[in-house]
């Protein structure tokens, strides 16, 4: 199984940041990888997702579910992701159920001051075969350009300074 996890301090009340990250709508603009967010409910989002490996884009279709809130401090999101075409070439899968990657969105959020709080995120991916190796590539090769990413997206979402940690 593929972890990334990190934490960064973001310069905005608690109850404020948690509003976006409940927002699961919102939050999926925050990652660097995604190209297209449809709401289904308050809780359901299918989300579009374009990774580069080398000059090779590899597509993916991933539907989220929010499964725990807990104001103002956690939230949970699981869902599935089926490859695209040119993942799914790129994988060689055969069978319409091979490739299912089992995705883990973990929110953490601690506050600091009444105008600050540390967001810790923990991002699980689970796939088998080539699949996860390609996965393994793409992580190695990008990680902290798509974590850096992901935390100014998310200081742009909120409109206020944000801060990356070490990796946690």
């Amino acid at each position: 199984m593929i972890k990334i996890r990190n934490s960064f301090l973001c310069d905005k009340p608690i109850d404020e940041v948690y509003g976006l990250f409940a927002r699961i709508d919102k939050l999926a603009w925050a990652f660097p990888t995604v190209n297209r967010v449809e709401v289904i409910d308050d809780d359901n989002v299918a989300i579009g997702i374009l990774l580069k490996m080398g000059l090779l884009p590899l597509d993916n279709n991933l539907t989220l579910t929010v499964t725990e809130r807990t104001k103002p401090s956690r939230l949970v999101a699981e869902g599935v992701a089926t490859p695209g075409g040119g993942l799914a070439r790129a994988a060689k899968l055969i069978g319409e159920d091979e490739g299912l990657t089992y995705i883990g969105l973990y929110l953490d959020l601690e506050l600091v001051t009444e105008e600050q709080c540390r967001v810790r995120y923990l991002i699980t991916c689970d796939a088998t075969g080539n699949l996860k190796r390609i996965y393994d590539a793409i992580i190695r090769g990008q990680r902290k350009k798509l974590e850096s990413e992901f935390i100014a997206n998310v200081g742009e979402l909120m409109g206020g300074a944000v801060v990356e940690e070490n990796p946690a």
